[in-house]
């Protein structure tokens, strides 16, 4: 089926013959800038156009649609869950397993863990994932892709606009963006931003932000550049809790019968996040010749009170990062190298929830997210350092990339309980207990060491076809919270075979890859009873699958798209402990990850300022776990569309998410127990947004 699919899509680009548009160009897969053809990886591009068209409340609106990235989001907020290849699957919140650069500065930290909080999607120009391991570049934890926020650039355009954009369930999204030339070469862009909404569709599921960005940065007379990036977020975002079936209670089919979203029958019902950050990067660009030198230095301070199952984590982290690239242009192609450094400092206090009502002895109930008694103070320092170097070797129809990298991370974690949650008591339990681990005084060190070579090779069939392929290999470290639950987890290893196709034309394009994806000791999170996750290495996973992402322009201004993503995640050795019982899950699904899943859009845009696009995702059905009892049927066709209008200075637009209002889940999940729990998908939201340009 796939030989056929390779060679349609072949002879249908060669019957276009030679006219070319080439216009794409990504900086992300190779730390370089290269047309995105042209990169032995798969790459997709989310440009100005697309962006402009979504309410943009968090990354959900960007990337909805890419084959290969499973994207949700439950209340509009940064709580978006992203997952690429499978990578990703085990986080709880935030990202995992894959790299996040925010114009070209990793904000991810050492142990893996991407907060997306303190990123402002009003300034987002554009985003590049980068799909499958790329480590060699990256280093350790991009296993499975690597995602570029690209944002407004004030090199590229002088003056600003005010959007004011309002919908329903009182969804507020601001934006006041400007920027200028002050003196000679130096240039000053602003960005303050309000994005907000009640979400009374369910009960506590309020977000807010307030974010004010400024990027002071400097141009040379010969090109080259100094950016600075200074942010500062206060964010709110309420986590309202799943939807649980048991025995005695079906909160799903009351949603579904009644149109109205309980609150979660769980005890946990004030959960949330709620963080203060500041963020700064530096990055210079500067050539010497044949060389290129881009250093860059970034601080995070990043503080955090998150109420969670069982206990709130008040923490308070600071994170330090330093790259050194040289680039090296030379008769053979370009010569690549450098060196990272990242260094985490997390100290945490755990409090008990202050405020609950219990009966029999069990916590049924929270009644505010005021924290309580002392649990739990720990310290934890990850450190991440590591070497690399790729060759760039280019001839006129082919490229051939070669690259390693070597990594080191180091995890000291140490602190002192005084007690925790018991998920089997249901309350509280103090130090010394049966069934709580660390007591007192506790101190563990891991260090994990990784080597990542890759090679990809691309060839230029023809003026508008390019096929490629690659072997790239990966490793994600657990991160610190999950050592803390089990220490002896090891390092997960990936390797990657791929091979795809790439074709521009001024009419259309397309790009399709086929990959095997071998992991070893993959980090797997196992629901126990009561919603208590814990973190096993499952000893093989084998991923295969196969992507197509396309797009037609069927007369000027008209385009027309599709993509699609087959997945094939199974276990090959994994045995997962349920109770005090090993259960083999060999040959059984990843849960979660749909074997099926589509996207197709159409969009116009006319000269008179008219415009309109529609898109239509379909998530095919999944297993609910480990175990592979159950699937979840997914949904079909969820719609949103946007119509809007420009003249002059002025721009008015109308979004529309969930056209259709379906009643569907993002994620569904069984504990051992057999216990499910459904988070409700958002119903029909609308944004209205007017923009002055000036």
């Amino acid at each position: 089926m796939k030989r056929v699919v390779y060679t349609l899509l072949l002879l249908g680009a060669v019957s276009f013959g030679k006219d070319v548009e080439l216009k794409e160009v990504s900086v992300t897969a190779t730390r370089t800038e290269r047309k995105t053809e042209d990169v032995p990886a798969s790459v997709s591009v989310i440009g100005k156009e697309k962006i402009q068209e979504k309410p943009m409340l968090n990354l959900y609106d960007a990337l909805q649609g890419v084959p290969g990235v499973n994207v949700v989001s439950r209340n509009q907020g940064y709580d978006t869950r992203l997952i690429i290849r499978g990578a990703g699957l085990k986080a709880t919140y935030g990202v995992r397993e894959i790299m996040i650069l925010l114009n070209g500065v990793p904000i991810t930290d050492p142990d893996s863990l991407t907060r997306l909080d303190f990123v402002d999607t009003s300034l987002i120009e554009r985003v590049e994932v980068v799909k499958g391991p790329n480590s060699t570049l990256w280093g350790v934890n991009a296993s499975g892709g690597v995602i570029n926020v690209i944002t407004k650039n004030p090199f590229e355009r002088k003056g600003g606009f005010i959007k004011l954009g309002f919908g329903d369930y009182n969804t507020q999204n601001h934006n006041l963006y400007y920027s200028t030339l002050i003196g000679k070469g130096f240039y000053l862009g602003f960005n303050a931003s309000r994005r907000q909404t009640d979400n009374s569709w369910r009960p506590w599921n309020k977000f807010w932000t307030n974010q004010i960005t400024l990027q002071p940065s400097y141009m040379f007379e010969n090109g080259d550049t100094w950016e600075n990036y200074v942010s500062y977020t206060k964010a709110s975002l309420q986590l309202p809790g799943a939807l649980v079936v048991r025995p005695g209670t079906d909160q799903w089919s009351e949603f579904l019968r009644t149109g109205k979203v309980p609150r979660t029958a769980e005890a946990w019902k004030h959960m949330g996040r709620y963080s203060e950050i500041f963020f700064f990067s530096s990055k210079l660009t500067k050539s010497f010749g044949n060389w290129e030198l881009v250093p860059l230095v970034y601080l995070n301070h990043w503080q955090h009170y998150h109420p969670v199952t069982g206990r709130i984590n008040d923490a308070d982290t600071w994170v330090y990062g330093a790259d050194l690239q040289a680039n090296y242009k030379h008769s053979l192609g370009i010569l690549t190298t450098g060196f990272t450094i990242r260094h985490d400092e997390q100290k945490t206090n755990y409090f008990k929830y202050r405020d609950v009502q219990v009966v029999g002895g069990r916590i049924v109930s929270t009644l505010s997210d005021n924290k309580g008694d002392l649990l739990e103070k720990q310290d934890q320092k990850t450190t991440l350092a590591g070497v690399f170097l790729q060759q760039s070797f280019q001839r006129e129809r082919w490229i051939l990339d070669v690259g390693a990298r070597i990594d080191r991370v180091n995890f000291d974690i140490s602190g002192y309980k005084w007690g925790d949650y018991s998920f089997s008591a249901g309350n509280y339990k103090m130090c010394p207990a049966s069934g709580i681990e660390n007591c007192f005084a506790y101190s563990r060190e891991k260090t994990y060491t990784v080597f990542s070579p890759r090679v990809g090779f691309l060839y230029k069939l023809t003026p508008i076809l390019n096929i490629y392929g690659n072997i790239s290999t990966g490793a994600n470290t657990p991160t610190s919270g999950e050592l803390s639950s089990n220490p002896n987890l090891e390092l997960a290893k990936v390797i990657n075979y791929e091979v795809g196709l790439k074709a521009r034309h001024k009419k259309f394009s397309f790009d399709t890859a086929l990959y095997l994806m071998d992991v070893k000791d993959e980090v797997v999170r196992v629901i126990q009873p009561g919603g208590q996750t814990t973190f096993t290495n499952a000893g093989k996973t084998q991923k295969k699958g196969f992507e197509f992402a396309g797009t037609y322009q069927l007369i000027e201004g008209l385009e027309v798209g599709a993509s699609y993503a087959y997945s094939d995640y199974k276990f090959k050795r994994f045995s997962e402990l349920v109770g005090s019982t090993n259960i083999d899950r060999s040959g059984n699904r990843l849960p979660y990850i749909p074997i099926h899943q589509y996207s197709a859009f159409i969009s116009y845009k006319h000269t008179s300022g008219f415009r309109f696009r529609v898109q239509a995702d379909t998530w095919g059905s999944y297993y609910m776990d480990n175990a592979n009892t159950e699937k979840y049927e997914g949904y079909e066709f969820l719609t949103s569309a946007s119509v809007g209008y420009s003249r002059g200075n002025l721009d008015l637009s109308l979004t529309v998410d969930n056209l259709f209002d379906k009643k569907y889940a993002v994620e569904v999940t069984k504990d051992t127990s057999g216990v499910k729990r459904y988070a409700p998908g958002p119903p029909r939201t609308f944004l209205v947004r007017l923009t002055y340009n000036f």
